[in-house]
């Protein structure tokens, strides 16, 4: 049974009044206001649905742990609410209290669990579930990426210079979104120093398993032939602007020598596409203003866990948004038996971020 914010049986949702001005704007702000009003209280009520696909590991022995859709839910709303730890441990309580989880966790609990390098995975599938309910509103991909800061420090000068001093570590987030609604549909969360074009063919093939992809855009640091030719294979049209120095010769693949020839001949129609690729840039922005743009855990796998979470937490407002102004029904249990893992072959991960050794200061 489908999920539906409109017909809550407990909440009776207010009025808002329209003024008229006599301006035409793009943004229903009746419904905007809406969304936005009830948002903290609907965010609760999705993130409890959302953990409620995961299924619980079997115990038989010794003292029971702590759930892990209580742990989720609570990792969840305390990246939501850009809390520390322990200061975050009042709303678990109210979360207990309010019937939401069944265990409220110690907050050292929950940074052992956030520490743990399986709950990436765990935490991008959920991830997917969350923009799989907007699938049928969108057919324009776009791909970039973004740093979000962290508390430690990498001694890179003398890694490689054999000088003491330190510089501030940071992670990129890659991400793959729907340009119409601004949903994450995949993501990769490496260090710093990685390639973008190097994580783009696994993003673009895990997401084509669950996503209708038709076009994709990316700006020129994305023009690599291996990503055109995944996109040739999954027959998307790509929107990438090629360099100055760029030359159509044997070795190209089809699609690129077709995009090449459409990037010179017509270029208004090109960019008309590539354009949307903006929105790549809105959602970062919309990330780091409402959740903060560094990271307060120390270690390399709870960060990236951290940043998936502060993910998590804009598609579900994102979902909240649509549902007023788009009339969407969210069903997580309903998407998540649709959902499909898709398996990458190795010679598309270049360099695999799970690969890279915890670092602890």
């Amino acid at each position: 049974m489908g999920y539906s914010i409109h017909s809550h049986k407990e909440i009776k949702m207010e009025k808002q009044t329209r003024l008229s001005t006599g301006k035409k704007h793009s943004q229903d702000w009746s419904k905007y206001n809406l969304a936005k009003t009830n948002e903290k209280r609907l965010f609760y009520e999705l993130l409890y649905e959302l953990v409620n696909v995961i299924e619980e590991p079997k115990h038989k022995l010794g003292r029971p742990p702590v759930p892990l859709r209580d742990l989720i839910f609570c990792g969840g709303l305390k990246l939501y609410s850009n809390y520390s730890g322990r200061k975050a441990v009042s709303d678990y309580r109210f979360a207990l209290e309010a019937g939401w989880i069944s265990r409220s966790p110690h907050f050292n609990t929950l940074k052992d669990f956030m520490n743990c390098e399986a709950v990436y995975d765990l935490l991008k599938r959920l991830l997917t579930i969350t923009a799989m309910p907007l699938r049928t509103l969108e057919n324009h991909y776009s791909l970039d990426s973004s740093g979000f800061g962290t508390y430690t420090k990498e001694r890179w000068n003398r890694v490689k210079w054999g000088k003491n001093f330190k510089h501030k570590d940071y992670l990129k987030g890659h991400i793959l979104i729907g340009t119409k609604t601004n949903i994450i549909c995949n993501v990769e969360i490496t260090p710093g120093n990685f390639n973008d074009a190097a994580q783009a063919p696994k993003l673009i093939m895990e997401a084509d398993s669950n996503f209708k992809m038709q076009e994709f855009s990316a700006d020129k640091a994305y023009g690599s032939q291996m990503i055109y030719r995944v996109l040739e294979s999954l027959k998307v049209t790509p929107y990438i602007p090629f360099k100055i120095n760029s030359i159509t010769n044997k070795g190209k693949p089809m699609l690129w020598k077709k995009m090449f020839k459409i990037f010179k001949e017509n270029r208004e129609e090109f960019d008309e596409h590539y354009h949307q690729r903006s929105n790549v840039e809105t959602v970062f922005a919309m990330i780091k203003r409402r959740l903060g743009e560094h990271l307060l855990s120390k270690n390399y796998y709870s960060q990236r866990n951290e940043l998936l979470l502060k993910m998590i937490s804009h598609n579900i407002c994102c979902l909240i948004q649509e549902s007023y102004e788009r009339g969407v029904e969210i069903d997580f249990r309903d998407v998540s038996v649709k959902y499909t893992e898709r398996k990458v072959p190795k010679e598309f991960i270049i360099r695999d971020a799970s690969k890279v050794q915890n670092r602890e200061d």
